[in-house]
């Protein structure tokens, strides 16, 4: 569990609260599991035991934990938490920001529409491409794939609000700030979950760590191949591609847009067609192997 941050502005018991609740969430703390006296929370956690006292009422009213006779208080079973009918599920507020993520399924994005294309790929399929790609560059680059994987994922998750502006398009309009939005997004989330968007958003938007360079230039690239796959239809995408590549700034990214830029975005389809022919033509001779003679078929 986490310690408390000294420079979080909300209040121990709250912070304390929140800890547990990201174990519980996490499966640090399974459901049954009895949690350490409120004594030794006290201790661990370095405040009066009336302060964890509040943060397990927090969690009781949550419907996170149960307390028995005794003083022993145990992680409530997650499939039946106990929520009055006229109050919101704990994780509610989690439900609504995957409902608002699949949103971003019905948008287009606007740069091609500029180009003239009629369907362009959806906000959604664009990230997860950009996610693979994140697995990619990040091993290549030593970074935390897992991490950068995630702020692929939901680099563009504020676009379910604003929609999808195209770079030629920003200097004329006036929006709030993807860490303002994820905010308002993930508000009614409990803490522990909220905290993690809104740091994963903000991490990738400050682009100061690896991770948000790898990420970042893994958005770029998925462009880059959105563009080359374009380019085969007849579409001319040469300005999509020149940004892209010029604003890399990892050099595995660098040498695998030399990889894009040197092939044919149709090459995956040869040796996969192949190999559905040898498969065939293994599975024919298989059969006539199998076949009696006709000496014994008569």
């Amino acid at each position: 569990m986490q310690p408390i941050d000294p420079a979080d502005p909300r209040k121990p018991y709250i912070q304390i609260a929140s800890s547990i609740r990201a174990a519980i969430l996490n499966g640090e703390l399974e459901p049954g599991t009895s949690l350490a006296p409120g004594h030794q929370l006290a201790t661990e956690f370095g405040v009066s035991r009336m302060t964890v006292v509040a943060a397990i009422r927090v969690l009781r009213e949550e419907g996170f934990v149960r307390s028995q006779a005794g003083g022993k208080v145990y992680v409530q079973d997650q499939a039946s938490l106990p929520v009055p009918g006229d109050e919101d599920h704990p994780l509610a507020g989690a439900a609504a920001y995957l409902h608002e993520l699949g949103h971003l399924k019905r948008i287009r994005r606007a740069g091609w529409l500029l180009l003239g294309v009629p369907q362009p790929e959806s906000v959604a399929e664009h990230s997860f491409r950009v996610a693979v790609v994140g697995i990619v560059l990040a091993t290549l680059e030593g970074a935390d794939v897992g991490r950068t994987a995630a702020m692929c994922a939901i680099h563009d998750g504020h676009e379910s609000r604003i929609g999808d502006v195209p770079s030629v398009g920003r200097a004329y309009i006036t929006s709030a700030v993807p860490e303002a939005i994820s905010a308002h997004q993930t508000a009614a989330m409990p803490d522990a979950l909220s905290r993690t968007f809104q740091d994963l958003v903000a991490e990738y938007e400050a682009g100061e760590t690896l991770e948000s360079h790898v990420a970042r230039d893994a958005d770029k690239i998925e462009t880059l191949l959105q563009a080359a796959e374009y380019a085969a239809q007849g579409y001319d995408t040469e300005p999509w591609r020149e940004t892209s590549v010029t604003a890399l700034r990892t050099d595995s990214a660098k040498q695998l847009a030399q990889a894009i830029t040197s092939g044919s975005p149709d090459a995956w389809w040869s040796p996969f067609a192949a190999s559905y022919h040898e498969l065939r033509a293994a599975a024919q001779g298989r059969s006539r192997r199998q076949d009696p003679p006709e000496r014994l078929r008569k």
